[in-house]
This record gives C-alpha cells, sequence and structure tokens, in this order.
C-alpha cells in the first residue's frame, strides 16, 4: 500500500474547503469618487483562514477568484485591501549589467488600503454580486 502524499492531501483539503456551498462570483470595479477608474494592482478578499484575489483591469474592474481569477469566492464576510500598487522599477545605465531598482516615492491610492486590517473594506458575500470600491488619493 503506497502511503498518501502530502500534496495529495493538501489537493483533497482545498478541494473540500473551496468546493464546499460552491463559489459565488463576484466582480466589481475600483475607482476614485470622481469616477475615474484605478488601474493597477490586485483586490484581496481575506478571512483568518482564506485568501482570493482579482487583478486590477485597466478599465479598473477585477473578478474574484480563490484559484483562477474569476472562479469566484465562497459565500462569507471578507476584509478587503489593495496590493501591488507600488511596484518597483528596473533601469539599467548605459552599459552597465548592474540593475538600479527604485521604488515610487509616493503611492496613487492612500495607503490605508494596502492593509485589510486598515482599509475599512468589508465585503459580505451571499451569491453573484457586483462589489465596486473607491478608492481616496493619499
Amino acid at each position: 500500500m503506497r502511503p498518501i502524499s502530502l500534496q495529495l492531501i493538501f489537493v483533497l483539503l482545498l478541494t473540500f474547503v473551496v468546493g464546499c456551498g460552491g463559489n459565488s462570483a463576484v466582480s466589481g470595479k475600483v475607482a476614485f469618487p470622481d469616477g475615474t477608474p484605478f488601474t493597477v494592482g490586485t483586490v484581496v478578499f481575506e478571512t483568518p483562514t482564506f485568501i482570493a484575489k482579482g487583478p486590477i483591469q485597466p478599465d479598473g474592474t477585477f473578478k474574484m477568484g480563490s484559484v483562477n481569477p474569476g472562479d469566484g469566492v465562497p459565500n462569507g464576510t471578507y476584509q478587503v485591501s489593495i496590493d501591488g500598487v507600488m511596484k518597483p522599477s528596473v533601469s539599467f545605465a548605459e552599459g552597465s549589467r548592474t540593475p538600479t531598482i527604485s521604488m515610487p516615492s509616493t503611492s496613487p491610492i492612500d495607503p490605508k488600503y494596502f492593509g485589510a486590517s486598515t482599509s475599512g473594506l468589508i465585503c459580505e458575500v451571499k451569491g453573484r454580486m457586483t462589489y465596486n470600491i473607491t478608492v481616496e488619493k493619499p
């Protein structure tokens, strides 16, 4: 008899957790108060035991997914944040093979949105829904 691999146990556990009750499709748009779309980063839904992500598209829209973008999330209450906004830029000086990495000096949105515990954003998923997020500048 072959021992059960740790990977198989993980896949079965993930299938059970994600599969219980099915997933609900959640989509929305991230925008500033004037309606201008916010176009970078990833919307993150999280609980103490679960994380789902939805990449923000160039028009500000997103679709949540627990495994793949758009595959939905289990019903429940989630703290929401926006990740990946402050991306480093990489450049090379002429003739150099050594990269220069720099971070933007300011964020296009208030940094409170970077953490689920500081964003003030909460989404209660109860079936297929649209969850629009309004973000403020710093």
